[in-house]
């Protein structure tokens, strides 16, 4: 960061929790002018697609500028959601994103096809008898074709509920009996970072780290006064309404998303669950020695800027280490109980990381965008 303050121009169009179905185009940025210490240009995202623009202007154009605090050090709100040990979502919740499509098309189908052609149902080769054939509950027929349909929309409805609760297993595994923290040592070395584990829990063994970037969600009260909407009001697109206050911990109250982006928790604290970053780019897993020691980590391909932390505009760097939990003196009774596999909990360490500015303009195409959809802090965990 710089000592003279300058004037410079945001527009993002972040991208919506459900941005498969949005048509970036349609949905009209958010700008501002802002104070700021930084007189680089950076461009991530083409404004044709989802983007984040920071650039600087001539300080004598007399516009306003919005008095917004920047920083290269994150604050206490993202230190809470994004430090700490998480646990790896169960693979259903993949699954059910998955089939959940299949499951809303057949019980639409089916509900077309009785509406408009119940009647000729019969006459379908083969299979027309069973469709039109009457199945009686009650006093009630209910036509068979929906008693085809329903189960294949209502199963990833189940497979999402058995993997909350399987998550939730996890978690009063753990709470049952914390483990300490792990300290990490980490000096930037300009192209990647080197990071030394001083210490880490007996039970712990670390099999790989990465380096990762990316954009948190900007605060929703700040984009509503940018796009003049009120906070009780209706959203812009690409903001939902707010979640319950019981959802806060987990980094869903500010109405930015659509649907869950992470596991249940098994209470307010949400720290065995890492939300995943919407926009992300990684660097390569590097295996853990053994012994730990020191290592290099490298950063990904794209040149990205350094910390930078603002109400909307934030570029968010950390460490990521997974590995393993032993099941350590867990009975086999309460490991089936706490659904802890016999050669341990997948876990992971997630530790902010401040880099410095650099010097120059930075520039990336395409915004790099992680699947959020899958609740997977990771976008996939590499095999120990």
């Amino acid at each position: 960061m710089r000592d003279v303050m300058s004037i410079s121009k945001i527009s993002m169009r972040y991208p919506p929790f459900d941005r498969d179905s949005a048509n970036p185009e349609l949905i009209k940025p958010v700008e501002c002018l802002l104070k700021t210490e930084i007189k680089n240009s950076i461009k991530i995202g083409a404004e044709s697609s989802w983007y984040a623009h920071w650039t600087p202007l001539d300080k004598d154009q007399g516009a306003i500028a919005e008095e917004l605090p920047v920083s290269n050090t994150p604050g206490d709100l993202i230190i809470s959601k994004r430090k700490g040990w998480f646990i790896k979502p169960d693979p259903l919740h993949k699954i059910s994103r998955q089939i959940l499509p299949y499951g809303v098309f057949a019980i639409f189908a089916a509900l077309s096809a009785q509406a408009f052609f119940g009647g000729i149902l019969e006459d379908i080769p083969l299979v027309g008898w069973i469709l039109s054939e009457p199945i009686s509950l009650g006093p009630l027929d209910y036509p068979a074709i929906l008693f085809i349909a329903f189960p294949i929309f209502i199963v990833p409805i189940f497979l999402r509920v058995a993997s909350n609760l399987r998550d939730l297993k996890k978690q009063r595994s753990w709470l049952s009996d914390p483990i300490l923290p792990l300290e990490v040592r980490t000096k930037w070395k300009g192209d990647g970072v080197e990071i030394e584990i001083l210490s880490k829990p007996a039970e712990v063994s670390l099999s790989h780290a990465r380096l990762v970037v990316g954009m948190p969600v900007p605060e929703r009260e700040t984009l509503l006064s940018m796009v003049g909407r009120r906070k009780e009001g209706q959203p812009p697109p690409g903001l939902s309404t707010p979640t319950p206050v019981s959802r806060i911990a987990l980094g869903e109250s500010d109405g930015t998303n659509v649907g869950e982006t992470v596991p249940m928790s098994s209470d307010n604290s949400g720290s065995l669950v890492l939300e995943p970053l919407r926009v992300s780019d990684p660097g390569k897993w590097i295996p853990v020695e053994a012994d730990g020691g020191s290592m290099f980590l490298p950063e990904p391909e794209n040149l990205w800027p350094g910390s930078i932390y603002s109400p909307l505009f934030t570029v968010h760097w950390e460490i990521q280490l997974i590995g393993k939990r032993g099941s350590g003196d867990l009975s086999k009774g309460k490991q089936i109980r706490y659904g802890v596999p016999k050669d341990g909990l997948d876990i992971g360490w997630s530790q902010e990381l401040t880099v410095p500015m650099r010097e120059g303009d930075i520039t990336i195409p395409i915004m790099p965008l992680s699947g959020v959809r899958d609740l997977d802090p990771l976008d996939g965990w590499p095999e120990s």
